[in-house]
């Protein structure tokens, strides 16, 4: 736990400033309840050139919600660095769920992954965003360093579940009708 203070109180004196007190705090904000990543799945549903990766997307973020918010965040249910040291004057408002794993890194990474997967350019713009997201997560000081990390991990593991999750769902139940009412047909 010292080593996570230490980097997290390293943040705080030698990299904390004025401009940054503006720009993080609406990074992070775009990850909240996975906003940015809920305009870009449903801009995508509602494309023809780039519905799956809508769909991709969606089963992600419904994998993500359901691995971290319902599951892992309750069971480990551990406090926020900020209640622990008093010091801290913060530039948002409190959290009122657990800290870990973080769920602005978890759905950033996630879909990142999935961005990813579906076209490079893409997903190198998405992780890009998604370091952000997750060093402003530490900024400010409303996680601690493994919160972000494992978020990070779990995150881009969900998202090959996600991947397959929609293979598996969208071959089953719309792929193959659709090849076996053509071939009824002729």
């Amino acid at each position: 736990m010292d080593i996570e203070f230490y980097i997290l109180n390293y943040i705080q004196k030698n990299i904390k400033n004025d401009m940054l007190d503006i720009i993080m705090p609406v990074i992070s904000l775009l990850g909240t309840i996975g906003a940015i990543w809920l305009i870009l799945c449903f801009g995508s549903l509602f494309s023809k050139k780039h519905k799956r990766l809508g769909r991709m997307l969606f089963c992600d973020l419904l994998v993500n919600l359901i691995a971290c918010n319902l599951i892992i965040k309750p069971i480990v249910n551990r406090i926020r660095p900020y209640e622990m040291n008093s010091t801290i004057q913060l530039i948002v408002p409190p959290e009122i769920d657990p800290s870990f794993p973080s769920g602005h890194t978890f759905f950033a990474f996630g879909s990142a992954t999935i961005c990813f997967m579906y076209n490079k350019k893409l997903g190198i713009a998405s992780y890009i965003l998604a370091f952000l997201m997750a060093f402003s997560r530490l900024y400010l000081y409303v996680h601690f360093p493994t919160d972000v990390l494992f978020g990070a991990i779990f995150g881009t593991l969900m998202a090959f579940a996600a991947a397959k999750l929609e293979r598996t769902v969208f071959e089953k139940h719309y792929l193959r009708p659709h090849k076996e009412n053509k071939t009824t047909e002729t």
